[in-house]
């Protein structure tokens, strides 16, 4: 009762100030951002932005934060404001372009002569989502998605594959155009200095090489349920990597963002919280291996290695009792899966890495997959054309 309540003060607030904000003429060079509910500058649309503000530095760019945001990572050109303030209602109402990659964030009415790009924030996707999960989905959700398709401009897609799926299952008819995902250019070209800051952060020695575990959230299991399946021995994990791949390394563990915030990481020399890190790309970027169970980073990751090893100890009840997956992970995919540590710990012995590039190299094709590291570039030449047009 409480949170109907609340909820609907809410959109009373919105209605109120947004008619008010109205009014005001719509300012042709801003743009505000969302980014997973005000999280911190990351996914698809911080690298729109950094390319925006590289081309046309008088842009102005609004960032929505929530109050857990780290706000000393952000560009101090960007202007960062609380995410359902009357402030943000403001920036909304008089933005040229809105920018998002959530489908469930309150924005108002959209007036004429405003433009907003849906960025989602996956690409070809290991789970199902949107209508093709709907009667695992909250009513409210379901509204909102609804209706935000019905107000999006365009979608970007990185692949033949993902087109589909948003047909398919994102109540959308409009423009989706296949120029990549910006958050992917990262993975093309030299990155060392992207490595060397991850290293830095996590205090990381220059000679040891990291080991991403980023499990996803489960819909139908309690925070302390998956705190507890995500439990893995990262220093056996290490030391068996070390003797098969013969370098040092570091086992980061990150969560899925929808249950970081309640995921407790007990850190050691040789493990670290990857939460604390607000870009999931540069720290696949940064990874020599990726571990993980159903996450669809699988398909970002192996646009720069082969390194990937499937673990999850669920994967029967994940199929009937959560959202169920696109790809049947045991035939599909070419990755090994393992569905104990023990099994985890031989697939990682037995790796063979020139048999698993032919496998990557196929399914890519089979995708369609479309980056290039140009998304970027592309994206936001689109958008400073309807800015500055």
């Amino acid at each position: 009762m409480r949170f109907g309540i609340r909820r609907n003060l809410q959109k009373m607030k919105w209605n109120i100030f947004g008619a008010i904000f109205r009014r005001f003429k719509i300012q042709d060079n801003k743009i505000v951002v969302d980014n997973f509910f005000g999280r911190g500058y990351g996914d698809n649309p911080k690298y729109i932005v950094d390319k925006i503000l590289s081309e046309k530095p008088e842009t102005t760019i609004v960032w929505l934060v929530d109050k857990y945001t780290d706000t000393s990572l952000f560009p101090k050109e960007i202007r960062l404001v609380k995410i359902n303030s009357v402030r943000s209602i403001y920036e909304y109402a008089t933005a040229k372009v809105w920018i998002d990659n959530i489908k469930n964030n309150y924005k108002g009415c959209k007036r004429d002569g405003q433009f907003y790009l849906q960025t989602w924030h996956g690409g070809v996707s290991l789970k199902k989502v949107e209508k093709a999960v709907e009667n695992h989905l909250s009513a409210d959700y379901v509204q909102a998605s609804k209706k935000d398709s019905k107000l999006i401009d365009a979608m970007i897609s990185n692949s033949k594959w993902q087109t589909n799926d948003y047909r398919k299952n994102f109540w959308y008819d409009g423009p989706i155009y296949e120029v990549g995902l910006p958050r992917n250019d990262i993975f093309f070209g030299d990155n060392q200095k992207i490595i060397n800051k991850v290293k830095s952060f996590f205090n990381i020695a220059d000679y040891s090489k990291i080991i991403l575990y980023a499990p996803t959230f489960r819909n139908n299991k309690s925070i302390e349920e998956q705190q507890k399946m995500y439990t893995v021995d990262g220093e056996k994990i290490s030391n068996i990597c070390t003797d098969k791949f013969n370098s040092d390394y570091i086992f980061i563990k990150r969560v899925h963002p929808n249950i970081a915030s309640n995921f407790k990481v007990d850190e050691t020399d040789k493990i670290k919280d990857g939460n604390s890190y607000p870009d999931m790309q540069e720290l696949l970027v940064a990874a020599d291996i990726l571990i993980t169970d159903f996450s669809s980073s699988i398909f970002d990751f192996m646009l720069k290695s082969s390194r990937i090893f499937l673990y999850g100890t669920d994967y029967d009840d994940y199929l009937k009792n959560d959202r169920g997956l696109n790809f049947d992970i045991k035939k599909d995919l070419p990755f090994s899966f393992a569905n104990t540590e023990a099994e985890l710990l031989a697939n990682i012995k037995n790796f063979d890495e020139k048999e698993e590039n032919i496998k990557i190299e196929n399914t890519k094709s089979l995708l369609g997959l479309s980056d290039d590291g140009t998304a970027s570039k592309k994206t936001s030449a689109f958008l400073i054309q309807k800015m500055y047009n």
